[in-house]
């Protein structure tokens, strides 16, 4: 019977030891927290200049304050 995953996913364990499980076990969960730390730093940047589509505005000195509730560098430039 074939698996229904995509390749590389689905994973033999036939010829695994006990210290093979006890491995893959830890490896997975460390990975489970390095995913959980970028997760976590990726919430709490809300630079919103990191966001290519408004950087680009900003760039073309177009108007973003439509957007945030806040003055933009298009109308601090507009005063001067």
């Amino acid at each position: 019977m074939e698996h229904p995953l995509p390749p590389g996913i689905f994973v033999e364990f036939d010829d695994w030891t006990e210290e093979d499980f006890d491995r893959e076990i830890k490896r997975l969960q460390q990975r489970i927290k390095e995913l959980e730390a970028k997760k976590v730093t990726r919430e709490e940047d809300d630079d919103i200049m990191d966001d290519p589509d408004v950087r680009e505005m900003v760039e073309n000195g177009e108007h973003t304050c439509h957007m945030f509730d806040a003055p933009c560098q298009a109308c601090e430039d507009d005063e001067d």
